[in-house]
């Protein structure tokens, strides 16, 4: 089915259940909270409405929403949900980027907090306590970074 075809369907079942229920477009523009020119455009096949608004005109309207939504193509719908879910994932120069600053960093904070102390670490068990969980924290960077999505 065509993008075409799918607002002429929902254009069409919506200005139907509109008269049906002897609103005018007004009206359910109030209803639905829109401006009256977007329901003009959505009843003239102008527009694909978003989903919010056609779960919101479906109810004002008492239309089943699955009716409305298999208007669209499917492939368009799989498109929207893989869009939602999917982050750009980082590439190799960037994870290494990621890796070799984060470690870094690491080493000047570290650097930087034993240099002000004047009491920590009091014993070498203390100090490589700090390493190991520095140690940690870097791994779980690295893991997270360098994770397979």
């Amino acid at each position: 089915m065509t993008n075409k075809s799918s607002k002429e369907k929902i254009a069409l079942l919506i200005k139907n259940a509109r008269i049906s229920k002897g609103y005018s477009q007004q009206q359910l523009a109030d209803l639905v909270k829109l401006n009256l020119r977007s329901v003009q455009r959505i009843e003239k096949a102008e527009v694909l409405p978003r989903a919010y608004t056609l779960n919101l005109m479906a109810v004002q309207l008492d239309l089943d929403i699955a009716l409305l939504k298999e208007t669209e193509p499917v492939h368009e719908i799989l498109e929207k949900k893989v869009a939602h879910q999917t982050k750009p994932a980082l590439n190799k120069a960037q994870k290494f980027i990621v890796s070799i600053t984060s470690g870094i960093l690491g080493i000047l904070l570290i650097s930087a907090f034993l240099s002000q102390s004047t009491s920590f670490p009091e014993t070498s068990f203390e100090l490589f306590l700090l390493l190991a969980v520095a140690v940690l924290i870097y791994g779980i960077i690295l893991w997270w970074t360098w994770r397979s999505r």
